[in-house]
């Protein structure tokens, strides 16, 4: 019976079972929060139908044949091949795959740091909660599992591990072609370098095999970054957006979070208790450390978007310091007695099988066309949404000339319209930039001058919410009529 503690779970692989099994389950709503996953999709299958990554705009007729910039090119390959295996249940089946394996890593990492379970279980759960902010079908996933592995390389290189280092180009080869996100790996490489001179001298480090390693790494995984189908325009594209306060001021993801709502307070609880064991401990933390938890504070605190990438990164700096605060206050209370003995008892057991076993159920489960989550809705588009029955009723009822869309169902007019239908704009600001932007803006926001935009581009028909404004506008001024209408959309044509 020595083969049983493999069918024995730890208390690791409880908590990321059940987070597989939570994200799966979740579904429905995952696919319904953003509506920018149906142009990935649409991406990713004409990717590999025409077996080139396309370097030029093909899906508004605002922005065709303008540079693309195809950033997260490889993200929608996978997003469709998930999609073309099991549908939009094989997206989500994806999706929980990306963050078990990103969570796994973080808890890999805070267990080696602290050589605490409580500490590790501790803040790999309170990260986990964090990063519930922000996690939908979308190519950024794929940063979030890079980043816990950048970290993991990165560390062992400071640890001394110092032949590793040319895991780093490897990984941004792939991370330049997955996600925008990539200039994140460039910068922790120079937090890490910082750190380590500071913590000796710039002349001792640059001397040292980390050092070295580090300088090599970062050298060439900055070239790495040029090796995708945009190669340096892609550096402008990310600069250009992330500069204009404009976009970014209407993105609500590029805003701070709002810590009034409990969705932010694990975040607060990482942090505070992170200040406190950073107070009392006396152990030296590593500058490398300190930089990574005061840059990553910062960023989390001014978009809310990063929040997850402050948990990945901070939970095992953060498990590291507590667990030494309380072995040196501490060191023989009944706390740290009973955490020796569950810590040995969960040692003796494996049960990891059980997160690829549920992973391979969920998929059995989805090719049946069963659902696992609590409403049993499915994994679906739904109408309360995106445009599901308005879209059905303009396959039936194909309409001539340029739309206006709604903002976020972009993506899903493509994914059932395209070709034979371009859109007014989605949510790939980086494509339109501030202009295009703005005239989207003005037409919405019935500001001066918004009908001139209409006639600019010659739009015939549109297609928005049922309670816009914009909606109101056009049929009172007697030239527009409702081809169609229900409790989500209305189909307007001009007279």
């Amino acid at each position: 019976m020595k083969w049983i503690h493999i069918f024995i779970p730890r208390l690791e692989y409880i908590l990321l079972t059940a987070i597989f099994w939570g994200i799966a389950a979740s579904g429905p709503k995952i696919l319904n929060f953003d509506g920018d996953l149906p142009r990935h999709l649409l991406a990713g299958n004409l990717i590999l139908e025409s077996g080139h990554v396309p370097l030029f705009d093909l899906f508004s007729y605002r922005t065709l044949n303008k540079p693309g910039i195809p950033h997260e090119w490889l993200s929608q390959v996978l997003f469709f091949v998930s999609y073309d295996l099991l549908g939009l249940s094989g997206v989500v089946l994806l999706t929980a795959v990306i963050i078990t394996g990103a969570w796994l890593l973080v808890y890999k990492q805070a267990f080696a740091h602290s050589g605490s379970l409580f500490s590790a279980i501790l803040f790999t759960s309170f990260a986990i909660g964090a990063s519930l902010i922000h996690i939908l079908p979308r190519p950024h996933l794929f940063t979030y599992l890079l980043t816990a592995i950048w970290v993991i390389v990165l560390e062992r290189i400071r640890n001394g591990q110092a032949r590793i280092w040319w895991a780093l180009p490897l990984l941004m080869l792939l991370w330049v072609n997955l996600h925008g996100m990539f200039v994140l790996g460039i910068i922790i490489i120079g937090i890490y370098s910082v750190g380590g001179m500071l913590d000796d001298s710039p002349v001792i480090w640059l001397t040292s095999s980390k050092g070295k390693s580090k300088l090599a790494a970062g050298i060439l995984a900055l070239l790495a970054t040029l090796l995708s189908p945009s190669g340096i325009k892609i550096w402008e594209t990310i600069f250009a957006l992330g500069s204009n306060t404009y976009i970014t001021g209407r993105i609500p993801e590029y805003q701070s979070a709002n810590f009034h709502e409990p969705e932010t307070w694990p975040f607060i609880l990482i942090l505070l208790l992170l200040i406190i064991s950073l107070a009392r401990n006396v152990t030296k933390t590593p500058w490398s450390h300190i930089l990574l938890v005061a840059s990553f504070t910062g960023i989390a605190l001014y978009t809310s978007r990063m929040i997850p990438l402050f948990a990945i990164v901070t939970a095992p700096i953060a498990a590291r310091a507590m667990a030494d605060w309380i072995r040196q206050e501490y060191p023989d209370s009944r706390y740290s007695a009973m955490e020796k003995n569950i810590a040995r008892i969960n040692a003796s057991s494996n049960g990891f099988i059980w997160i690829p076993i549920v992973a391979i159920m969920v998929a059995v489960l989805f090719q049946s066309g069963k659902t696992i989550d609590v409403e049993s809705r499915g994994n679906a588009f739904e109408n309360r949404f995106f445009p599901v029955e308005a879209t059905t009723w303009l396959q039936s009822h194909p309409q001539r000339g340029h739309m206006f869309n709604e903002f976020d169902w972009g993506g899903y007019l493509l994914l059932n319209l395209w070709p034979d239908q371009q859109i007014f704009m989605d949510g790939h600001t980086h494509i339109y930039g501030e202009e295009l932007t703005r005239e989207y803006e003005q037409v919405v926001t019935l500001s001066k001058g918004w009908e001139n935009i209409l006639t600019k581009y010659d739009v015939e028909w549109m297609i928005m919410r049922a309670n816009a404004p914009l909606i109101n506008a056009l049929t009172s001024s007697g030239n527009w009529s409702i081809a169609y209408q229900d409790e989500t959309a209305i189909i307007l044509i001009r007279k």
